[in-house]
């Protein structure tokens, strides 16, 4: 980085759930120490002693000296005592008093377990969805059922502009992998004769596994380009990061 290169700064929204929330924080804080990007905050939507993964997650954030903002969705929920889809507005517009003294270039939502109708008209926020531009849509348990009952045997990562329409924001970045490799057909046979549910086999959890992995290294690798101004977030552009990602994983698998 030149001395005159401004310093690209970030937002980050997490509920921090677990293993996935965490691995692309750390992901993020290795870009932080060797490249022209800065995580300026983290909003988390909870506060430490509610679950044992976000206070993993909020205490990994401390020690390394990145500022936590945490505002509990089901406090917040507790006290208003109405329906989250009555509330999703108006705690939007609490989470956006509590960020908006920060100056960042954009936002990453990495885990958040949330959609942000309020702040997306604020910011620029990069979402990550667990599956390719084409979808499947929804979450991504959603995304790994559809995927087995549809017999996908590709699917991928893709990263896009957060809006207030689920999935449906300017795309920036994806990558494929294959999941009917020398691996995986042995879960799809034994799917074939299961009598569990989805979520139970092998071969759902053997998907989510392996996009988890391509998660924490797409966002890395699109992150690193955006630092690098090889991507320009302004742009509706889609860059196919395939090649980058698989050869980054190349010793994983």
């Amino acid at each position: 980085m030149s001395k005159t290169e401004k310093k690209i700064k970030v937002g980050w929204l997490s509920t921090g759930n677990g293993s996935g929330s965490l691995g692309l924080l750390k992901k993020g804080i290795e870009l932080t120490k060797k490249n022209n990007l800065e995580i300026n905050y983290i909003f988390i939507n909870r506060e430490l002693g509610e679950k044992e993964g976000s206070n993993k997650f909020i205490n990994y954030a401390l020690k390394n000296n990145i500022e936590i903002i945490s505002f509990s969705s089901k406090k917040f929920k507790n006290k208003n005592n109405l329906k989250w889809k009555d509330l999703r507005y108006k705690f939007d517009q609490e989470v956006l008093k509590k960020i908006s003294g920060n100056n960042v270039d954009f936002i990453i939502s990495a885990g958040y377990m949330l959609i942000s109708p309020v702040i997306c008209n604020h910011y620029k926020i990069i979402n990550l969805h667990p599956a390719l531009p084409n979808g499947p849509n929804g979450t991504w348990k959603n995304v790994i059922k559809e995927l087995i009952l549809n017999k996908n045997y590709n699917s991928g990562i893709s990263t896009h502009i957060m809006t207030k329409d689920l999935d449906e924001g300017p795309n920036i970045s994806y990558c494929k992998f294959n999941i009917y490799d020398t691996e995986f057909k042995k879960y799809w046979e034994e799917f074939k004769t299961s009598d569990i549910s989805i979520e139970k086999t092998v071969l759902f959890n053997a998907i989510r596994q392996k996009i988890l992995i391509y998660e924490r290294e797409l966002l890395s690798v699109t992150l690193l380009k955006i630092s690098q101004r090889s991507i320009d977030i302004n742009k509706d552009t889609l860059v196919d990061l395939s090649k980058e990602v698989n050869e980054n994983l190349s010793n994983f698998f």
